[in-house]
């Protein structure tokens, strides 16, 4: 294992497990044996905070100021606020059903990456709180933000609704989101 400090773990569609350190990059566990990815090897950063796999079978990975990473098993390709993402950190992600991958930022909102663009949405656009902790989308196809200290947004492509304490949450600090 890179680092024993693990930010994230993920399955992939092969059964192989990666795990996100902080420090030390990226690891992957086949069930024998550990190889590393660090910057060394293309990664965009050292600290990686979230994972996804995507339906092509592509590893995304959220690092700390790196921007994001897509690993397609050979190469890594980096993205950053020079190629339109709105946060040099990522702190989650989430692939929505129609293919579209989201990412949410330590302080500049979400993004969303359509295969050529990014698309960003923040407090502006009616996003509840910049920071954005975790993603998820529910059977009906809206998109839920969990935020650090704004509670929760939820999007449905158009606009966003969101719930904090005065609709009943126990904080406005969501760490996690689950159907």
């Amino acid at each position: 294992l890179a680092n024993n400090n693990v930010k994230s773990i993920v399955e992939d569609k092969s059964g192989n497990l990666w795990f996100g350190t902080e420090g030390g990059g990226v690891s992957r566990y086949d069930g024998k044996s550990f190889a590393n990815y660090s910057i060394e090897q293309g990664l965009g950063g050292k600290n990686v905070w979230s994972i996804e796999e995507d339906k092509k079978g592509n590893l995304w990975f959220g690092t700390d100021g790196g921007g994001v990473s897509r690993f397609d098993g050979e190469v890594f390709t980096n993205f950053s606020t020079n190629q339109g993402l709105a946060d040099k950190t990522i702190l989650c992600i989430k692939e929505d059903k129609k293919g579209n991958i989201w990412f949410g930022t330590e302080g500049n909102g979400i993004s969303c990456f359509n295969g050529r663009t990014f698309t960003n949405y923040s407090t502006e656009q009616g996003l509840a709180e910049n920071s954005v902790w975790c993603i998820t989308e529910d059977k009906m196809g809206n998109l839920w933000f969990g935020t650090s200290g704004g509670g929760v947004s939820r999007f449905d492509g158009k606009t966003f609704t969101n719930f904090t304490t005065k609709q009943g949450l126990t904080s406005n600090s969501i760490w996690s989101i689950k159907e």
